[in-house]
């Protein structure tokens, strides 16, 4: 218990470090390796978002000996979601959701292209992030940022932190609304809809997590979501010169 709050305390505050600062570590760490090189300032971010998301995870849950949460969803999760009434999935209806979600992926992407071709473009707010593809060369840096966020997110916010109050509180509720406030609240850099959406996004991955009981599904969900926000969509819908530029 002891180690337990120790290590949300450390957490905590390294998130609101970056609150409070208005700026992501990685971000940080992306200006000092990548002055020269807009890849290399990518390179940086991926980096920055692995360190303090995913190695942060993975070295609390195994100083509490709890890594093998990561495969196989805690008791403390477990029994909540039984107490909200979201039944835990078997492995073939596993299987089945994720045919569902690859339909539903392939419809919209179908639904982008569909877009391009009659010259609309797609809903949504009009942030895009600096590390969008632009070119050819763009496609390594920007895949290697959707893995490393969509993998380290996931342990963080998903996982760790909010296991982490569920041990200190005995509240795993408490636990995903405080980890789901946070990730959203870290997201406002893309402004007031770009929270909105992050919010709802990270509701629905806590969802999906608890009804499959596996955290991977999760992870997969946000590194899809992530590729389409700086490959996927940036290619369909490239910027025009003058909004480039900046």
């Amino acid at each position: 218990m002891i180690l337990a709050a120790i290590l949300l305390a450390v957490m905590l505050l390294l998130v609101a470090w970056q609150l409070r600062g208005g700026r992501q570590f990685a971000g940080r760490f992306a200006d000092l390796i990548g002055r020269t090189s807009r890849r290399r300032a990518i390179y940086g971010w991926a980096a920055g978002t692995a360190i303090l998301y995913g190695w942060t995870s993975l070295m609390a849950l195994a100083l509490l000996g709890l890594a093998g949460s990561i495969v196989a969803i805690p008791p403390e999760f477990d029994i909540a979601a039984y107490a909200w009434g979201i039944p835990l999935l078997d492995p073939d209806a596993v299987g089945h959701f994720g045919l569902l979600l690859l339909l539903g992926a392939s419809l919209g992407v179908v639904a982008l292209l569909l877009m391009r071709r009659y010259g609309r473009r797609p809903p949504g707010g009009a942030y895009r992030s600096p590390a969008a593809i632009r070119e050819r060369g763009d496609w390594a840096p920007a895949a290697t940022l959707a893995l490393a966020a969509g993998i380290g997110e996931e342990l963080f916010f998903r996982l760790t932190l909010p296991l982490l109050v569920a041990i200190v509180t005995g509240s795993a509720a408490a636990g995903f609304l405080l980890s789901l406030v946070l990730f959203a609240a870290l997201h406002r850099y893309q402004g007031w809809p770009g929270i909105v959406a992050t919010g709802i996004a990270g509701a629905l991955l806590t969802l999906i997590y608890l009804a499959t009981g596996f955290l991977w599904v999760a992870m997969l969900i946000h590194v899809a979501i992530d590729l389409n926000a700086l490959i996927l969509r940036p290619l369909l819908f490239p910027l025009k010169p003058d909004q480039a530029a900046g």
